[in-house]
């Protein structure tokens, strides 16, 4: 569980950054009278289905926004009532700390569609993702390499995988040092931690670096996730890394952040948009120690 909250609040804190100044900066939408320093309260959902994820219990967390440059952890929501339904079966989520809400009965199945909702506030939110076979590793291993002018020295993960003919695939690369989930904000992040098949349909891909912003040392524990995702969510990762990556320290000749829109809606008051996405994967992960 420390995992899933680790990674999932580093992705609630990028959301989070770019929907907000969307309200300082965004030339798409003005959506200054709901976006401020004194924001409205908004509904921030984290976490999904997930499939060989090495737990048998389905977990999403609900979380509120705080009002900009605000230091404190965002406030849980304790109080929501959650299903999943694949269309045939609705499983209740039950809340039990911390805004998180779990389920031991559900077992994903590939090719099902998830949807989710959520009553809240008294208003109405849902959603929907499909679940995508992931292939597995053929191969996984470490290489040390020597410090370039973009990468400090270290060992770093590889693998070798096998795409599937024929299918439109789309991946998304998790990599834990010491089991905690490690990602640097990067404008590469779009194109090196989220692919799509389209150049490589078919084929056994050799030697892939999960991420080139981790290395590990001698003495850690390495591992890394291959996710198999919806299109959705690809395009929905590639904008959040697009502009949290363009962010970096300064806003110097970096475009305007854009509306991100979340596949969960607000059906009651369409304004009142949540944060996030609710998503279903396929999960292969291996790991190693570095000796």
């Amino acid at each position: 569980m420390e995992n899933l909250k680790n990674m999932n609040k580093l992705i609630q804190q990028f959301v989070i950054m770019v929907f907000l100044l969307i309200g300082l900066t965004s030339c798409e939408e003005d959506v200054t009278g709901d976006i401020s320093l004194n924001s409205v309260e908004r509904l921030v959902i984290e976490g999904g289905i997930e499939r060989n994820s090495g737990n048998s219990t389905q977990k999403i967390r609900l979380t509120k926004t705080l009002p900009f440059l605000t230091n404190s952890s965002n406030p849980f929501v304790s109080d929501a009532t959650v299903t999943i339904t694949d269309g045939t079966t609705t499983w209740n989520l039950i809340h039990s700390q911390n805004g998180f809400y779990e389920t031991n009965s559900l077992l994903p199945q590939i090719g099902k569609t998830y949807t989710i909702t959520i009553v809240w506030n008294n208003e109405t939110y849902t959603g929907s993702d499909t679940l995508s076979e992931v292939p597995p590793f053929d191969n996984f291993y470490y290489e040390f390499e020597e410090e370039t002018l973009f990468t400090d020295e270290g060992y770093f993960l590889k693998f070798d995988t096998t795409d599937p003919v024929g299918v439109e695939n789309y991946y998304y690369y998790r990599v834990f040092k010491n089991n905690i989930f490690t990602i640097v904000p990067d404008p590469g992040n779009a194109e090196t931690l989220i692919v799509s098949d389209k150049f490589f349909d078919g084929q056994q891909r050799v030697g892939i670096n999960p991420n080139e912003e981790v290395s590990f040392v001698v003495g850690d524990l390495a591992k890394a996730q291959q996710l198999g995702i919806s299109k959705k969510y690809y395009q929905f990762l590639f904008e959040l890394f697009t502009q949290t990556g363009n962010q970096g320290v300064s806003f110097v000749g970096n475009p305007p952040p854009a509306s991100i829109n979340s596949n969960v809606i607000n059906i009651s008051n369409p304004k009142n948009r949540i944060l996030g996405y609710f998503y279903a994967v396929d999960i292969v992960e291996d790991s190693i120690l570095i000796e």
